[in-house]
């Protein structure tokens, strides 16, 4: 039996396009044509910031407050309706036996919405996010509270994931990590050493 840690976003959800296209799709939602560069304009500020960029460069009517919430229901509109698994995923999951939990830094409600509308939300324990156990995912903490849903020793647990800081902080509390690039891949090899 193994026990294991999932990421979410650009590991079981095809998700990162969303996060690093959502102020042009924004702007674009509101009929306003955004600049070439405004990904990359935003991409290091916070939703606050980001909310104060836009508002001035676009002369956007509308309080900050209510061009986040506008924002965060464009996020949730994608968990709920349009994110798809990452390609292999479900080949893998389902033929992996281990005991799962969720460690994200993303909403809660949307991860078990888009995993259940996605049929593999029963494949997991519990969902832990940052600001459930208010640790974020560079900080190892982060994941030793995971294990201790797991009610196991991170020398025990595997941890999936595809950010370079996450994975700096698994390591480091010792936990067994694999960084994810293509579940296909990983597929054809877990698949061969079973021998199925």
């Amino acid at each position: 039996m193994n026990y294991s840690i999932f990421d979410v976003d650009g590991t079981i959800l095809d998700s990162m396009e969303v996060w690093n296209t959502l102020a042009s799709r924004y702007i674009q939602g509101i009929g306003l044509i955004p600049e070439v560069n405004l990904n990359q304009i935003v991409s290091d500020m916070s939703l606050e910031q980001s909310a104060k960029y836009l508002k001035n460069h676009y002369k956007i009517n509308k309080s900050e407050n209510m061009i986040i919430s506008e924002v965060l229901d464009l996020i949730s509109d994608f968990y709920k309706f349009e994110v798809q698994l990452m390609p292999g995923f479900k080949t893998f999951i389902s033929n992996y036996d281990s005991v799962n939990v969720i460690g994200t830094s993303c909403d809660e409600e949307l991860v078990k919405v888009a995993l259940k509308r996605l049929d593999v939300l029963d494949y997991f324990e519990a969902v832990v996010t940052c600001s459930k156990v208010n640790k974020a995912k560079d900080d190892s903490d982060f994941y030793l509270a995971c294990a201790d849903i797991l009610k196991q020793k991170p020398e025990n647990i595997f941890v999936f994931e595809d950010a370079d800081y996450c994975i700096s902080a698994a390591k480091k509390a010792g936990f067994k990590v694999i960084k994810i690039k293509d579940w296909r891949v990983l597929n054809e090899k877990y698949i061969n050493d079973c021998g199925k």
